[in-house]
């Protein structure tokens, strides 16, 4: 049954007006949200749309081997190549980015595709400047009434959800048609009689603008994957370029400085110089984000003698500097010096990087109590070398602070509270996770992500604006209202307050959060908030440019303030902390998308799935 309904789909005979409108309303919207492209694949669409898509070359893949059959003999060589796949485990034979287009008009309704899957594989073989485009009915749809347990029907948020967190919407076209009570109706009716009231469903669709989804009965989504493997590459690189180049590393001492600070010119930052103090925060976190990239499956050898000279720097200067370190700094070492031994503790010349972290250990264990929020990333640092060096008073200071930690949580208001002011801010309660994720997995106590979940529900709900921005902190209605007073009175401070600032790498904590949360063992679904979040930074359908082309450094910004400002002068610098946060969180990213698809090759996917044919002409 199934492939004949496959089979049956490719080619559809002339229908009755009001059934002829939708589906020429929706071939005539793919190709209009598609464009001209030079190598488009096609999935499984109806024949028509197929046939009409302004491409060079045009690659399709169907389902079923007699759907594809039934495909070659109605559009015969219109198509270069025809592939076959299995809905039930979409792969696609293709290399990354083969394609500059992608269009699937139908598809997304049958409930026996797996849609995450094709979703992922399609973001694989689409090129970062491509599109691919696809549609799905609402329950607005007049099919949902008899159809709703045949075929899927999706509310907006959900259509927008199978992007996430790997596409982001680039254009969308919407589709109205009358409701089932008039359409059943109609459909009974003389042509003469529908026609009108197509023409009224026409206009009707015309007019839906980006306000009217909910009016919808069905979407064309124009989507383009999110180039993470680009930025990640970009992130590196601007990490590791020299400082006379607009980047973090200092040719001179083999190390990375601490900041760049710019001018604000015209809206946008300009002069770029190095800032290269208070080396025990923001050069420790830098090189903890950029060895996690070198110790995962992503990792290479390219700034390997970069990430040396580094860990030497720090080596030769911990015994003699621990009382210096502020507890951000120590658990940023003891991560990166943990990893330094997986990935550098074979070679006969390196130190030994396990001796220094626990030696980082023993140190934080001594000096600090946990009664400040940056104290969860010495947890942090301690679970990555308890995966390394097995030690009965490594365990009890990972379980007291566990309990410390947990006891910070404010059942009333949900937040972690420590004693320092700045506890409820956004960086600091992601931390906090970070550390408590972290723990939850090396002593497998699932029981406390029910906390964790707390905290991301409320950053989420609480913190997180329309547009995929975090706050910093949300105020209490007492100080926002003291605030606008003042303002009113002309008594104002001229710096924003703290709750009008927005941070790219506040989406990158999330998203690290996020990637802890899950790896602890934690089920819930947070891809439409991590979507949402780095859309912000890369740009979308209402914000075209992304922070990382407004910096010019290959990273986003630092920082924009809810009415776009870039010129608080206190905040006129990027840290070296920013950048290991988001390469950090790109790896946590590429990693992730992966994970939704089967990372094998095209010879193994054949291998492994029998039913998985190709035909070529």
């Amino acid at each position: 049954m199934r492939d004949e309904v496959l089979t049956r789909w490719v080619s559809q005979p002339s229908a009755d007006p009001v059934y002829q409108y939708l589906r020429d309303a929706e071939k005539e919207s793919a190709w209009e949200v598609l464009g001209p492209r030079e190598h488009v694949l096609d999935i499984a669409s109806e024949a028509n749309v197929t046939a009409g898509l302004d491409a060079d070359s045009v690659t399709r893949v169907d389902f079923s081997a007699a759907a594809i059959d039934h495909a070659r003999n109605v559009l015969g060589d219109e198509v270069d190549r025809y592939e076959q796949t299995t809905p039930e485990e979409p792969l696609l034979p293709f290399e990354a980015d083969s394609f500059d287009g992608a269009v699937s008009i139908g598809p997304y309704d049958w409930r026996f595709l797996d849609i995450d899957t094709l979703t992922a594989e399609v973001r694989r073989v689409t090129a970062p400047e491509g599109r691919f485009v696809f549609s799905v009915p609402t329950p607005r749809s007049p099919y949902e009434t008899g159809g709703k347990y045949r075929l899927r029907y999706y509310e907006p948020e959900e259509a927008l959800s199978l992007l996430d967190p790997g596409m982001g919407l680039d254009d969308c076209d919407l589709v109205y048609q009358h409701p089932y009570w008039l359409h059943s109706k109609l459909a009974m009716a003389p042509p003469a009689v529908q026609r009108p009231f197509v023409d009224w469903a026409e206009s009707r669709s015309d007019a839906l603008g980006d306000d009217d989804w909910d009016d919808a009965s069905y979407l064309v989504l124009g989507a383009r994957p999110l180039d993470y493997e680009g930025a990640l590459t970009d992130a590196l690189d601007c990490l590791f370029r020299p400082v006379d180049e607009h980047g973090f590393w200092n040719p001179d001492t083999e190390r990375l400085i601490r900041a760049l600070a710019y001018d604000a010119v015209d809206g946008r930052p300009e002069n770029w110089t190095p800032v290269d103090d208070n080396e025990w925060r923001y050069a420790p976190f830098a090189l903890m984000g950029a060895m996690q990239w070198r110790a995962s499956p992503l990792g290479t050898a390219d700034w390997d003698d970069r990430l040396e000279g580094q860990l030497s720097y720090f080596t030769d200067r911990v015994d003699d500097s621990l009382s210096e370190m502020p507890s951000y700094g120590v658990g940023a070492l003891t991560v990166a010096f943990a990893l330094a031994d997986d990935v550098f503790g074979d070679t006969p010349s390196s130190p030994d990087y396990l001796a220094v972290a626990r030696r980082l250990f023993e140190h934080a264990d001594e000096r600090f109590t946990f009664d400040h929020a940056e104290d969860a990333l010495l947890l942090y640092g301690w679970t990555y070398l308890y995966d390394r060096w097995v030690d009965t008073d490594l365990h009890d200071a990972i379980d007291s602070a566990m309990y410390e930690i947990i006891e910070r949580q404010n059942a009333w208001k949900t937040l972690f509270y420590f004693d320092n002011p700045t506890t409820r801010r956004h960086q600091n309660q992601m931390y906090t996770l970070w550390g408590l994720c972290r723990a939850i997995e090396v002593t497998d106590r699932e029981g406390y992500l029910e906390n964790v979940e707390a905290v991301l529900d409320y950053t989420i709900e609480e913190r997180m604006r329309r547009d995929g921005a975090f706050v910093w902190e949300d105020p209490s209605r007492r100080v926002y209202a003291g605030t606008e007073l003042r303002r009113c009175l002309g008594r104002g401070k001229s710096r924003p307050p703290h709750w009008e600032f927005l941070y790219p790498c506040h989406q990158t904590f999330f998203v690290n959060a996020v990637a802890h949360y899950e790896a602890a063992g934690g089920e819930r679904d947070y891809a439409s908030a991590l979507g949402d979040a780095m859309r912000w930074v890369f740009g979308d359908n209402d914000r075209e440019q992304d922070l990382r082309s407004l910096s010019g450094l290959g990273v986003p910004v630092r920082f924009l303030t809810t009415d776009g400002r870039l010129d608080v002068p206190d905040q006129q610098f990027k840290g070296a902390y920013e950048v290991g946060s988001l390469v950090m969180a790109l790896t946590n990213l590429v990693e992730r998308c992966s994970a939704r698809r089967n990372p094998i090759s095209n010879r193994a996917r054949t291998e492994t799935n029998p039913a998985y044919s190709s035909t070529h002409d």
